[in-house]
């Protein structure tokens, strides 16, 4: 996938998971989500999405 376009996914799923981490009593969650933690999340989530991708792709062949 084009670099910019995993940039772009990262930074709004970042931004998502942050919102969402945020609708839960922090009483709730085990850990605090750092920027980095928020961060690694994102980049996992993109990297799941990038196989599927491979995946659709050597299906079409």
């Amino acid at each position: 996938m084009d670099h910019r376009v995993v940039e772009m996914l990262e930074a709004e799923l970042a931004e998502a998971i942050a919102q969402a981490l945020q609708t839960i009593p922090p009483k709730r969650l085990p850990l605090h989500a750092s920027e980095q933690i928020v961060h690694l999340m994102a980049k996992a989530a993109v990297t799941v999405y990038e196989a599927a991708v491979e995946g659709a792709d050597e299906g079409q062949e």
